[in-house]
């Protein structure tokens, strides 16, 4: 069990490149837990997710002067569209999940490198975010989004492991 474990922590490694083909096997699936563990993260922070945002809008509703009419109308937006918000977050946790069993089974780079993608673009995103928003942006973070985004932060780092198992196992069985 610990030499089993030791293994996956090596795959794991985006620094240490497969020595094998059952490391970079192994390597290409420690993509599908990623993908596991970032679906059960939407999941268990759709509540305080939700909550965030809407106080997060009222807040920005504040700030840009808005009357009491202002931030009942944005309320009632948020209770209107917190449902759909939920719906869309399952909907991704599942398409994660989906996506895992594929990695799982395939071992492919592809998923990983889209993940990847993903990943940067939401990084991009965040420190647009500060620039453009400022203060307002730096209030909305708080210690549970510095977490969320270490755990995302580190899941890129297996997703990177995973990318270089994927290619690789496409590059070993090109050869054969």
């Amino acid at each position: 069990m610990k030499h089993e474990l030791k293994l996956w922590l090596r795959a794991a490694n985006p620094f240490a490149p497969p020595r094998g083909m059952a490391e970079a096997q192994r390597s290409a699936r420690a993509g599908a837990v990623a993908l596991a563990v970032f679906a059960v993260q939407s999941v268990a922070s759709l509540p305080m997710m939700s909550d965030k945002l809407a106080q997060s809008m009222t807040e920005v509703t504040q700030a840009q002067g808005g009357s009491a009419a202002d931030q009942a109308m944005m309320e009632g937006v948020m209770t209107v569209l917190a449902p759909t918000m939920i719906a869309m977050m399952a909907a991704f946790s599942i398409l994660y999940l989906v996506l895992a069993v594929v990695q799982w089974r395939k071992a492919t780079w592809v998923i990983p490198a889209i993940m990847l993608a993903l990943l940067g673009y939401s990084l991009l995103s965040l420190v647009g975010g500060f620039l453009t928003m400022g203060s307002v942006m730096s209030e909305l973070q708080s210690p549970f989004s510095l977490v969320l985004w270490l755990v995302q932060l580190a899941m890129g780092l297996v997703y990177v492991a995973a990318f270089r198992g994927g290619r690789m196992l496409d590059q070993l069985k090109r050869s054969v």
